[in-house]
């Protein structure tokens, strides 16, 4: 039996809610790690929504499929980075706490 062929089966019990917790958060975890067993979840899904709308129910969807290349990915972490790096600083000059450069503004006087 392939390792592909488990899983399958694991995904059609638990599209038909037939898994347990511990069942459903292992195979949670095996879909974030194997791309072709996360494809064929999507597929299941897929043909369940099609399957559903030739019955008559016009609300079932499909999942969207949005192809995304590496380069997106880096562009989307780098801009992540980038505002959470300028909103730290914004915060940071707003908010100073004591014992930073706000505390080196007060005067000294002397008698």
């Amino acid at each position: 039996m392939d390792v592909h062929e488990h899983w399958l089966g694991q995904i059609g019990a638990d599209l038909d809610g037939e898994l347990s917790l511990p069942e459903q958060a292992t195979l949670a975890h095996h879909l974030a790690a194997c791309p072709h067993c996360a494809g064929a979840r999507a597929s299941h899904l897929e043909l369940r929504a099609a399957v559903a709308r030739s019955a008559g129910q016009p609300h079932a969807r499909t999942l969207p499929r949005t192809p995304r290349s590496p380069r997106t990915l880096v562009l989307w972490v780098v801009l992540a980075l980038v505002g959470g790096a300028a909103l730290g600083w914004a915060a940071a000059a707003r908010w100073a706490l004591p014992g930073t450069a706000a505390d080196t503004r007060a005067a000294i006087v002397v008698p």
